[in-house]
């Protein structure tokens, strides 16, 4: 056989996939790259010192921990708990086993059509469309049929999204207890639930970011209904510059910390509330999707001229503090 040496064609294209490390995909770049090494370097050289020298050199430019995804500055310290690059999809088919996504929110009878949900080049694209039974296309990390389900107390959520500003479109990022979904929030005989919406869009105001807390307890006059007792509704939209494009991808952030939550936009805090003491007491899976609702109204297609509206998903993280040892 022909021995070969290493072009600086390899080397541009071994340099080119670092660089592309260090944004989104790092560890399917990282991964791609190494099964480029190993397979192309043996084609390339006969010697095996070529293959070493490579992989040594891919070891020192990428070390074991940038494997993992870094905890961006407001969660400095945190591990990350929880984490979907949507290289695939990993959606339930039916509500029940253990997957990282099921359809839908536990309280709703109606679901979206599985084919309102679809993965596309390492994103997943939830899509309402006018006539479906169910308003909204939503993934949860909470299966409704099967006690199966990824929840957290306390800890920094984000996620990379993109949507379309119209007409009732609703686009939502938030935070439901387990405990309220098992009914297992009763607290001196009375039920009494929370509620975080990390990001709430609306279609009439494309550069708003809206973010609010809730305080939801078992109504006396109605035991069988919830009442808000107590929300950030005063205080829950906060405004964005001009430029602000929704339609092209932006961070969407939450910072719970026992006493005080704080929502970021692309890595800045926006506004920051005292924590409720109900939140200290549940566990919290995460529910996104594109609802449709004009005014804030769920189902309501007042003034919607939209056959139908996305919310496209690039990543999500849930990182926690590190406990100490």
């Amino acid at each position: 056989m022909v021995r070969r040496r290493v072009t600086s064609g390899f080397l541009e294209e071994f340099t080119a996939n670092i660089t592309t490390s260090t944004r989104k995909k790092l560890s399917t770049s990282v991964k791609n790259l190494m099964i480029y090494i190993t397979v192309s370097v043996p084609i390339l050289c006969e010697s095996r010192m070529i293959r070493i020298i490579a992989l040594a050199l891919l070891s020192a430019l990428v070390p074991a921990h940038a494997l993992a995804q870094s905890a961006p500055p407001q969660a400095s310290g945190y591990r990350l708990a929880f984490s979907d690059d949507f290289d695939t999809l990993d959606l339930s088919p039916d509500g029940k086993g253990v997957h990282k996504w099921y359809e839908g929110v536990w309280f709703s009878h109606h679901h979206a059509p599985l084919a309102n949900i679809a993965d596309e080049q390492s994103a997943v694209s939830l899509t309402w469309k006018r006539g479906q039974e169910q308003p909204d296309t939503s993934i949860a990390t909470f299966s409704r049929y099967s006690p199966s389900f990824h929840a957290w107390r306390h800890g920094y959520f984000e996620a990379r999204m993109k949507w379309t500003p119209v007409t009732g479109a609703w686009p939502a990022f938030w935070l439901i207890p387990v405990q309220d979904a098992t009914r297992k929030d009763v607290y001196g005989g009375v039920r009494e639930s929370g509620e975080l919406d990390i990001f709430e869009g609306n279609g009439k105001s494309p550069q708003s970011f809206f973010g609010t807390i809730h305080d939801w307890r078992q109504d006396p006059a109605n035991p069988d209904k919830m009442k808000d007792i107590a929300n950030s509704g005063k205080n829950n939209k906060f405004p964005l510059s001009q430029e602000t494009d929704f339609s092209q991808y932006h961070t969407y952030g939450m910072l719970w910390e026992p006493e005080k939550i704080t929502w970021f936009f692309d890595g800045k805090p926006l506004h920051s509330e005292k924590a409720y003491v109900v939140f200290d007491r549940q566990d919290y899976f995460l529910v996104i999707g594109m609802q449709e609702g004009a005014t804030w109204h769920v189902g309501d297609l007042t003034g919607v001229t939209a056959q139908q509206m996305t919310l496209t998903l690039d990543w999500v993280r849930v990182w926690q503090k590190s406990q100490k040892r």
